[in-house]
């Protein structure tokens, strides 16, 4: 039967890291093993105001220890009674909503019986897209939200699967970046690059094509365009190539000898009618071998001058104003 007794000893203090050191591994236990078992009320009593100091360090993000790539994760994780293996990750970056992920077993736990389907809807938790576990997001931008958050979480841990301590509760934070040191990009993810674009200063809002791979719809100078990613790496959040594209209309009385005669002197692009007609203005960004973000921001002061440029050559030979859309 289990007691509501707190365990006496609470297990080994573990340093929290500096936010700014990249990457870094730390773990340490929660609750340690109790026997008897305890009920739900000693596991909070126990393990809540750690657990939110960790909640809170996790989802800390501060300006100056902070560049576009970093990420936190925390990993939850214990064995039940009848030998399930459960696991809860959050995963937390700058300016995002934490995410949760919870799995068990080699199953990932997509076959709770219905009552723990139920219990799990409860506290906000969906499928999967993967159909692998479980998921859901929150906001943890306070002391009080982080409190919160860490006895949510026990509660999930006592009342959903009936965690009472026969096992410990570990936990384990990783603190890791997509860029490397210098702030060098040999592969970027689209979030990464639309908090770049909006830091900026630029417009910047995500998408996907019809095909499911990542774009983001922007516009400068009164020019809207997108950027499409390609060259997947073997992380699939990552490409090694962007691809800056942006169509005219209005191209009336445009001979295919003029377009040709544009695009020779387009220094970094290319000017060509697609299948369909459109005229289209592109340009490839190589991240191969590794930039600097600040490349990346010159590439965009380029792409802004060369749409300029382009249109009014355009302008020339149209019969009306030439829009880029």
């Amino acid at each position: 039967m289990a007691v509501s007794a707190v365990p006496a000893g609470d297990p080994p203090e573990v340093a929290l890291p500096d936010p700014a050191e990249r990457p870094c591994h730390v773990s340490g236990v929660l609750f340690d093993r109790h026997d008897p078992p305890v009920d739900g009320a000693a596991v909070v009593a126990g393990c809540a105001p750690r657990l939110a100091r960790h909640l809170a360090h996790l989802t800390g993000w501060v300006v100056a220890h902070w560049k576009v790539g970093d990420h936190n994760r925390y990993l939850v994780a214990t064995t039940l009674e009848d030998g399930l293996e459960l696991a809860l990750t959050l995963t937390s970056e700058p300016q995002e909503d934490v995410h949760w992920r919870l799995t068990a077993g080699d199953a990932g736990g997509v076959a709770f019986d219905r009552g723990k389907r139920e219990q799990l809807q409860r506290f906000g938790f969906g499928p999967t897209g993967d159909h692998a576990g479980w998921e859901r997001e929150s906001r943890i931008t306070s002391p009080r939200d982080a409190d919160n958050a860490a006895r949510e979480l026990l509660a999930l841990l006592t009342e959903v699967f009936g965690y009472c301590g026969k096992a410990p509760l570990t936990f384990a934070l990783d603190q890791n970046q997509r860029a490397e040191p210098g702030l060098v990009y040999r592969a970027i993810a689209a979030e990464d690059l639309r908090k770049l674009l909006q830091s900026w200063g630029y417009r910047a809002e995500a998408g996907t094509t019809a095909s499911g791979t990542p774009v983001i719809r922007s516009g400068t100078g009164g020019y809207r365009f997108h950027i499409l990613f390609a060259w997947p790496t073997g992380d699939s959040r990552l490409f090694g190539c962007l691809n800056f594209v942006t169509v005219f209309t209005g191209r009336q009385h445009l001979t295919l000898n003029t377009v040709n005669d544009i695009s020779r002197t387009s220094r970094f692009g290319r000017l060509y009618l697609d299948d369909d007609g459109d005229l289209i203005l592109e340009r490839d960004v190589s991240l191969t071998g590794g930039v600097a973000a600040t490349y990346l921001q010159e590439c965009l002061l380029d792409w802004a001058c060369m749409m300029e440029s382009v249109a009014r050559k355009l302008d020339q030979f149209a019969k009306v104003p030439v829009i880029i859309h």
